[in-house]
């Protein structure tokens, strides 16, 4: 599995590296952006009746982030070292499935392999072998978030070079006012946003592990849950129970950018929806494990 994503990494770094477009990265980006900007400015003349406030400010800081670009003569096209860092944060979905994969087979392959008897004859209890297996998994969650983060910035650092490190983040503030920000704190809280769900699913894939005793099963749904969540969100968007669902919670993301699945929705309330599924699922593992009979 980790040759696996250090395949995928060398893979995605290789496609950064050469789908460059030659005449936006060297001469002609300041052009580029500034008919972006026109564009941008006639999106907004043509609907300034019907466009509402926040979309109008949306395009707004769009057009003040190119102004940035230019006046400070930095190239949003170039791929430098935290353009390889912040597109390897799209490789959490293969980390969700090898992680998935594991939580799966954790207890599933215990019962498949008949060894379940060795380890509750022994001293541990069922709850401490039960806790000892999911911290392994996260374990290994945090290995490969890590080896994730480690050997993307040790490839940005080799092709692009070390010189664009200090380069800022920009951010989009009140009134569309441009700011500035720690381009490594950004790529941090990617990470965490999509580690939470990751641990959401992981968790679930061990709660289905534990209660089915089948590993293939607990890939199955939590792979389906993941492929159909967020179009299952989409369709029932309109309805207001929608956002107690785990699949409308799952993604912090969505507040940072603004654009949260019911407009009464907050971070607050998901995060308190995914402690409560949290514990639901390590109550139902729990349930089932300490209490089911092995030979049952």
């Amino acid at each position: 599995m980790v040759g696996v994503l250090i395949f995928a990494l060398l893979l995605l770094t290789a496609i950064l590296k050469i789908d460059q477009n030659p005449n936006i990265q060297n001469n002609n980006w300041k052009q580029h952006l500034t008919e972006t900007n026109q564009r941008l400015q006639q999106q907004i003349d043509e609907n300034s009746a019907d466009a509402s406030p926040d979309m109008k400010l949306k395009l707004e800081g769009e057009i003040n982030k190119n102004l940035y670009y230019m006046e400070h003569n930095v190239n949003p096209y170039e791929v430098t070292i935290w353009s390889v860092v912040n597109g390897s944060s799209s490789l959490m979905v293969l980390i969700t499935l090898l992680t998935v994969i594991v939580a799966a087979d954790m207890l599933a392959a215990e019962y498949s392999w008949g060894t379940i008897k060795l380890l509750l004859v022994g001293p541990a209890s069922r709850t401490k072998i039960l806790l000892s297996k999911y911290i392994s998994t996260l374990l290994f969650t945090l290995f490969l978030l890590v080896l994730n983060f480690v050997v993307s910035f040790a490839l940005g650092g080799i092709l692009e070079g070390f010189g664009e490190i200090s380069r800022p983040a920009l951010t989009i503030g009140a009134g569309g006012a441009v700011e500035e920000g720690s381009m490594l704190v950004a790529i941090l809280q990617n990470y965490g946003f999509k580690t939470i769900e990751l641990i959401m699913y992981v968790t679930m894939s061990f709660m289905i592990s534990a209660t089915f005793r089948s590993s293939s099963m607990a890939i199955a749904f939590s792979l389906l849950f993941m492929l159909i969540g967020n179009t299952l969100v989409n369709i029932l968007s309109k309805f207001e129970w929608v956002k107690y669902l785990l699949f409308a919670n799952v993604n912090l993301s969505q507040y940072a950018n603004g654009t949260p699945v019911r407009p009464d929705m907050t971070m607050l309330f998901s995060v308190y929806v995914l402690l409560v599924y949290f514990v639901v699922f390590h109550l139902i593992s729990w349930v089932v494990f300490t209490k089911r009979d092995v030979a049952g």
